[in-house]
């Protein structure tokens, strides 16, 4: 535990990087703009159902949430219903949100105070979350070809390598005797 005290705030720095590279990668595939199979060449890929598919970033999935965003409000208060289509709109942009700006907000902030305790439980929630959120779509994507979305396996190593971490990095400062003086 003393080399993770020593080393945190260059682990955290790491670890924001490689979050940033995993949300670059590959998490899932798109059918729009691609050629028929038969003249399916890189950068598209031909998956063993037929289908001429191109990769879709994480960065992209981010990149459309954010567009949706004043479209949603918009159309929330002029008296749309909650779970109406601009309910369910807000929950396509719900997950890239908890996917993406928390863990990094977290990091964040855990590079500027490494030992603030509300920060390391921030932490701790926020990558529990985004294992949780990403395993469920990692498990229910079709994934035909695992290497292809090599994006979305990173970022599921990185956020429960991260959540052990953090949760290690709590239960010491928690059992760590406090100074009375």
């Amino acid at each position: 535990m003393a080399w993770i005290s020593q080393h945190k705030t260059w682990v955290l720095v790491v670890v924001f990087i490689l979050l940033l590279i995993a949300i670059m990668g590959p998490w899932g595939y798109e059918g729009d703009g691609v050629p028929p199979p038969e003249f399916c060449k890189p950068p598209y890929i031909l998956l063993e159902n037929g289908n001429c598919v191109g990769r879709m970033s994480g960065a992209f999935v981010l990149y459309f949430s954010t567009l949706v965003i004043p479209s949603l409000i918009s159309y929330l208060l002029s008296g749309g219903r909650a779970f109406s289509e601009g309910g369910r709109e807000f929950l396509f942009i719900l997950p890239p949100l908890l996917l993406v700006v928390l863990p990094a907000t977290s990091t964040l902030l855990r590079v500027k105070s490494p030992n603030n305790r509300s920060f390391q439980i921030f932490s701790v929630i926020t990558w529990g979350l985004a294992f949780g959120l990403g395993s469920l779509i990692a498990a229910f994507a079709e994934v035909f070809h695992p290497a292809h979305l090599w994006g979305i396996w990173l970022y599921l190593g990185l956020a429960g390598a991260m959540l052990v971490w953090e949760l290690l990095i709590l239960i010491n400062s928690i059992n760590k005797p406090s100074a009375v003086g």
